[in-house]
């Protein structure tokens, strides 16, 4: 919205600056000679009337204040431009920061379910080991008093 209403701004100014100021021709360092209709110029050259030459000093005048608007509106344009990518970016990054902080706290409860799953399968894990140790040994002792009893 700045750089429309600036640019607004500019080209009214522009417009105003060209419309309302009125040109004079001056005579400059130059030949110059008043002429009449019909009449030749003692020398070779362009031979232009008062409006032309009064138009001409005015573009001169005119063309370093053209030239600088010009300079300003891309000035103008590339800071918004720049702006608009600096707002781009700080977005991006605050999605990718946030998204981080996400993934890190998920990360860590699951980490936490897993610590408590192997806490918990240490804890109890030997159970079942031992009781199958103590089944087989009870089998076997078995078996061995049954061959030895039987002979």
């Amino acid at each position: 919205m700045k750089l429309i209403r600036k640019l607004k701004t500019y080209l009214v100014l522009l417009l105003v600056l060209s419309l309302c100021t009125t040109p004079l021709a001056a005579p400059g360092n130059g030949n110059y000679a008043r002429l009449e209709a019909g009449s030749s110029i003692p020398w070779d050259g362009w031979c232009f009337n008062g409006q032309a030459i009064a138009q001409m000093i005015a573009d001169k005048e005119m063309s370093e204040q053209r030239c600088d608007l010009r300079i300003l509106e891309a000035l103008d344009t590339q800071r918004a431009q720049f702006d608009l990518n600096i707002g781009k970016l700080n977005a991006e990054m605050k999605y990718e920061l946030g998204t981080r902080e996400d993934i890190i706290v998920a990360l860590r409860s699951e980490n936490l379910k897993l610590e408590e799953v192997i806490i918990h399968n240490n804890k109890f894990g030997w159970i079942l080991p031992a009781s199958i140790g103590a089944a087989t040994g009870v089998v076997i002792s078995f078996i061995i008093v049954g061959i030895t009893n039987g002979k």
